[in-house]
């Protein structure tokens, strides 16, 4: 029951104000703060305190930030020994965040562009049973990672953001595929942001022709729909007053790779990581906002 997350490392710098300003319009803020983040390091500390050990392959600038950032992943007994130091500055990511919860984000790569996927990270993890990977990090790495993992015994997981264009090869290698509306719509040659049940079905059976196994696409406060060769399912989501939705979907993520590590059946990962993710809504920031295995656990059983 190990994850073993292949990803980013960012510096959150992330501004609140009333709503997201349109384009060529200046509005004034409520406040800046800080924050470890990247979509990589959020879900190998959500998976963390979700329950599962962890191991995480990503790079750091040889700075300041980067040394913050490292020392999170120690604070969290994150297992860092393929976390490797670069000369390019650690990554940033600029984010806005509007009075409903909504965002908008910047990412500037930095030492995330340099990360590299070597064969010792699975000759040397043989207790890792989930690959977990995301889009910040060179995708033809990523391709390496999920590939390789692959063909080691492992249940490879991939979240296409930041959106990019993906092979059949890497959607053939994943067994399953979790993306957002906005996400999966692009995929299938689409500019859809809200969809239905009933379309992101359609989408889904799409995907699954373009090569993907098991898809599941997140629907916001909708909840979540899955579909494999045989079933689909719908997860509604739980009800929450969203405070800030940044760290939502990497928080469903981990939550997701922690259950399925456990080897538990999809639809209690379903609703364990649907809890995770709302959780995660109510709280600013993005790593302080992910939840522990005993507060999804709560949720989860007191709304049953």
């Amino acid at each position: 029951m190990s994850v073993l997350v292949f990803g980013s490392l960012n510096l959150d710098l992330v501004t609140y104000a009333d709503k997201l300003p349109a384009i060529g319009e200046t509005i004034v803020g409520e406040k800046l703060l800080k924050f470890p983040g990247g979509k990589g390091l959020n879900q190998a500390i959500a998976a963390r305190r979700a329950g599962s050990e962890v191991l995480m392959v990503g790079s750091i600038g040889n700075d300041a930030d980067g040394d913050y950032l490292f020392d999170i992943l120690k604070s969290e007994n994150i297992d860092h020994r393929f976390i490797t130091k670069t000369s390019e500055q650690t990554g940033i990511a600029v984010i806005e965040v509007s009075k409903s919860g909504e965002n908008r984000i910047i990412i500037i790569a930095g030492a995330n562009s340099k990360t590299k996927f070597s064969d010792e990270v699975l000759t040397s993890s043989p207790l890792v049973t989930v690959s977990l990977a995301q889009l910040e990090t060179p995708i033809i790495e990523v391709a390496k990672f999920i590939q390789k993992s692959k063909a080691a015994g492992k249940i490879t997981i991939l979240n296409p953001a930041p959106i990019q264009k993906l092979d059949e090869a890497l959607l053939q290698d994943t067994d399953y595929l979790i993306a957002n509306e906005t996400e999966a719509s692009f995929l299938v040659g689409k500019a859809v942001e809200h969809l239905s049940k009933d379309e992101a079905v359609i989408i889904a059976k799409q995907l699954q022709k373009n090569g993907a196994k098991k898809v599941i696409i997140t629907l916001g406060a909708q909840g979540s729909i899955y579909l494999d060769q045989e079933k689909d399912l719908f997860t509604p989501a739980y009800k929450v007053n969203a405070v800030d939705t940044t760290a939502a979907g990497d928080a469903f993520c981990g939550a997701f790779a922690t259950a399925i590590s456990e080897h538990k059946p999809v639809e209690y990962a379903l609703k364990f990581a649907s809890a995770a993710g709302a959780l995660a809504a109510t709280k600013a920031g993005a790593v302080p906002s992910l939840p522990s295995q005993q507060e999804i656990l709560s949720m989860i059983t007191s709304l049953d």
